[in-house]
């Protein structure tokens, strides 16, 4: 199975080529306000660098969020309109899970930290058994006091996300963090072959936001 990964939710564009279990390319890089642009010529890169074509796929795996607005409605749409086009289906991921999946061998709780906005952020905590993932806490939309309440009972947990760093309440508690701005290009392709059997038509792919948009332009 040749799986394609976009995750375009976070800080980083993402996006990374998988066979039967194994990374063959992956690129992942800050590209701002030319993310839109610049995306279908990361895809090319990746497959090119590859050797595969697009007629090669058996999948496309879309990184819906929660994460940035613009993010995600562009990694959603470009998806969903690639798998169109290539009569594939998608396999929808979580930007949280993404965010950690490299870590699931680690044995311990993993609790991605990734900013939003009004003094909140987006938190889970996932279980990691050294092959799988499961959601302890589920993706959720809080403050630092809420957040800190709930790993009070996961104090064994890494904090992972450099955005940790950005809500004092999270500094102060004992948990080991590890600082990162998103999740990698590869893991999303090889989520996309773990989770294939979720896999569905293009059109029902839906982004995950959690909260309301704000009115006028952001950042996120």
């Amino acid at each position: 199975m040749i799986a394609l990964g976009i995750d375009c939710s976070t800080k980083l564009t993402n996006v990374g080529l998988s066979q039967d279990g194994v990374v063959l390319q992956e690129v992942n890089l800050e590209l701002g306000r030319q993310q839109s642009a610049k995306l279908p010529v990361l895809i090319e890169q990746v497959l090119n660098e590859s050797g595969v074509r697009f007629a090669d796929l058996d999948l496309i795996a879309a990184a819906c969020g929660p994460g940035y607005y613009t993010g995600i409605r562009t990694g959603v749409a470009y998806a969903a309109a690639l798998a169109e086009s290539l009569k594939l289906k998608i396999v929808p991921i979580s930007t949280m899970e993404l965010f950690v999946y490299d870590l699931r061998n680690t044995g311990v709780p993993l609790a991605p930290v990734l900013k939003a906005r009004r003094g909140s952020f987006y938190g889970a905590v996932y279980s990691s058994n050294g092959d799988e993932l499961s959601a302890a806490v589920e993706p959720l939309f809080c403050k630092p006091a809420q957040f800190t309440e709930i790993l009070s009972k996961y104090k064994d947990a890494l904090l992972v996300g450099s955005d940790a760093e950005l809500y004092p309440e999270l500094l102060e508690l004992p948990n080991e963090r590890v600082k990162r701005l998103s999740g990698y290009g590869g893991q999303a392709a090889l989520m996309g072959e773990k989770y294939s059997n979720r896999a569905v038509l293009p059109r029902f792919v839906r982004g995950m936001y959690l909260r309301e948009p704000d009115i006028g332009p952001t950042t996120d």
